[in-house]
């Protein structure tokens, strides 16, 4: 009996102690697995950051690739003050083309609060503002202007004025060494501006226009912007906010208000270097005897909303020094 009870107690004694190694093994390969699992999951996480890191940089690349082909607008700083310059035009201007995808960025949350919705013909050349009605519909006609569309302007589709320090100023710097007053943007480089200035910054830049660009109104003329005439562009500018939409079609039916008409002012030497709708209290055109002077007045076809302020009539802006004779700020 004292035989056997030793050797069960041995046998007792190896199967604890095989136990424990197999129980010790087992940690062991636990340990392993999670230490691995661990590591593998740094690699990862290494990985996934450089890929997200080459990523941005490609991004970057190819953003900055595609403003060097386009020649998107940069900021300058000129006479001490930062400057804005703006894509667009004259002949030799290169204008980015818009892409289709761009016609499906619109907001009609945003349009909603915006008092007017704007619809552009660009086989007319005509802009034509609508208002509300009582069920804050754009459904009322209320304005319509004489324009200049391009090659490069969208052919359909319904954009959302951007907000932005670039999205709009008084004056702007376009390529090709031109300058435009009261700027809008519409969407990329396609913007809503005066007829271009030879010169800008100054008030006494209001007087190199150039006339022969300002005989085209109503014509396809620009390279993609829309061309308006200086009350009208300004008219934009101050009455139609970020998130105003706006629509482009093509149709041979002007719009409900007609195609207004533009004054010719290539004849007219010794003021045709202004825009005659231009509110500045220099404006030769105040005193001129001209047929012309008088159609400037009758530029754009509007219907009264006595519930509607109307900012197109001649008058200074309240940035302009009347004193001094020049903006107070040269760009908004």
């Amino acid at each position: 009996r004292s035989t056997i009870y030793k050797v069960n107690k041995r046998e007792v004694f190896v199967m604890k102690k095989k136990k424990i190694i197999l129980i010790a093994i087992a940690i062991i390969i636990i340990l392993v697995v999670c230490i691995k699992l661990k590591s593998s999951k740094n690699v990862n996480s290494e990985i996934e950051e450089q890929t997200y890191a080459q990523n941005d940089e490609q991004i970057i690349n190819e953003s900055t690739q595609e403003g060097d082909d386009n020649k998107l607008p940069e900021e300058t700083v000129e006479n001490e003050e930062i400057t804005e310059k703006v894509v667009e035009e004259t002949k030799d201007v290169q204008v980015v083309e818009t892409k289709k995808d761009d016609a499906k960025k619109s907001n009609l949350s945003n349009s909603k609060k915006a008092d007017y919705f704007i619809k552009v013909n660009y086989q007319e050349n005509v802009v034509t503002i609508y208002s509300k009605d009582e069920n804050g519909e754009y459904t009322i006609p209320y304005k319509a202007m004489v324009c200049s569309t391009g090659s490069a302007t969208p052919h359909s589709g319904t954009y959302t004025m951007p907000k932005g320090k670039n999205s709009r100023g008084l004056w702007g710097a376009m390529f090709g060494g031109v300058y435009a007053q009261y700027f809008v943007r519409i969407v990329g480089s396609i913007l809503f501006h005066s007829v271009p200035y030879t010169e800008g910054w100054k008030d006494s830049a209001k007087g190199t226009l150039e006339y022969w660009e300002y005989d085209k109104l109503g014509t396809t003329a620009s390279a993609g912007c829309v061309r308006l005439m200086c009350k009208d562009a300004k008219w934009i500018y101050d009455n139609c906010v970020a998130g105003t939409q706006v629509e482009f079609y093509a149709d041979s039916n002007p719009g409900p208000l007609g195609k207004p008409t533009a004054p010719k002012i290539s004849g007219d030497e010794e003021v045709r270097g202004w825009d005659p709708t231009d509110p500045s209290p220099k404006n030769p055109w105040k005193n001129y005897t001209s047929s012309n002077a008088k159609s400037a007045d009758t530029n754009s076809t509007s219907t009264k909303d006595t519930n509607k302020k109307d900012t197109d009539d001649e008058k200074v802006p309240e940035d302009f020094d009347s004193e001094k004779g020049e903006y107070k700020d040269s760009i908004d």
